[in-house]
């Protein structure tokens, strides 16, 4: 089993610039919301929402001390490779604290992913979508932070999916394509106990980048929706993050396509103003065939 480590800082009290540690409050918030979205990797036939496209965690950590050398060239070959945005670890204390989460191997992220054709577009935005939807039905859960870096996509041999969703359970076609959706420092749940998000009205740097910048644009259409008030279910901010998705296929993405085909994203990107949820979305034409009902099948057959 291929995985990969995932550390984030905890914030402390030090006489460095600390404007990229969190909380510790705020990473127990993220840990227990991630392996809350693990509950939907449960057997799907006892279960009422069910999908595996949320990343698995497999382990989770805390550890003290000055970084691994190990690690540290892992993250340099990164920076070199791909350009990070976070500070050079070489740059903590040596007494910091970390938590260390061991995640599967989800692929590569969106950004980076060499897509083909246009069945992989759909295969990626209908595995998107009914994730989103199996997890609002469950948690009341939005991701808030559903960029291109926060889709990891990979290449398998199986050629379907099965979601439940609300107790109904049917099966997308992957063309070969997984999904795994990552990182929700920002999302928002409901895990019956406790209401878990991320106050962004403490955050106004988030809404102030370049105006025209689809990310940029997203961020400040769900304060909209919100009005700024962070702790609500709002599943409208799934869908703008649907919309994102679809701007990025047509406008950064170059995969073989008709004018068709992109007219056909451009019409669900539309359609997709109407909607208040990824339930909704996941009704739209664009989706319908595919979309298929196991019970149905299995009634065909007999």
């Amino acid at each position: 089993l291929l995985a990969w480590k995932d550390v984030l800082t905890i914030k402390s009290h030090c006489s460095t610039d600390c404007h990229f540690f969190q909380k510790s409050e705020e990473l127990l918030e993220e840990v227990v919301l991630s392996r809350t979205l693990n509950h939907l990797r449960g057997h799907v036939g006892h279960v009422q929402n069910a999908t595996s496209s949320f990343i698995e965690i497999l382990d989770t950590r805390v550890c003290q001390g000055p970084y691994d050398a190990a690690l540290i060239k892992a993250w340099e070959d990164w920076d070199e490779k791909c350009g990070s945005e976070n500070d050079h670890p070489k740059d903590f204390p040596i007494y910091q604290r970390y938590v260390i989460s061991v995640l599967e191997h989800g692929g590569e992220d969106l950004e980076r992913f060499v897509l083909l054709n246009f069945d992989e577009a759909r295969s990626l935005l209908v595995q998107t979508t009914a994730a989103l939807a199996v997890a609002e039905a469950a948690y009341e859960f939005e991701h808030r932070d559903l960029h291109w870096g926060n889709i990891l996509l990979s290449r398998k041999e199986s050629e379907t999916l099965q979601f439940v969703l609300e107790g109904r359970q049917f099966l997308v076609p992957t063309y070969g394509l997984h999904v795994s959706i990552i990182d929700f420092t920002l999302s928002r749940i409901n895990t019956g106990e406790d209401i878990l998000f991320l106050d962004l009205s403490s955050a106004p740097e988030l809404f102030e980048g370049p105006k025209g910048d689809k990310q940029a644009d997203t961020y400040r259409k769900m304060k909209e929706v919100t009005g700024d008030c962070w702790e609500g279910s709002y599943p409208k901010t799934n869908v703008l993050w649907l919309q994102y998705v679809v701007d990025i296929l047509l406008l950064k993405k170059s995969f073989k396509r008709t004018t068709k085909d992109e007219r056909e994203l451009r019409s669900l990107k539309k359609h997709l103003n109407s909607c208040k949820s990824s339930k909704e979305a996941l009704q739209d034409p664009f989706f319908s065939d595919l979309l298929v009902d196991i019970h149905v099948t299995e009634d065909l057959a007999s």
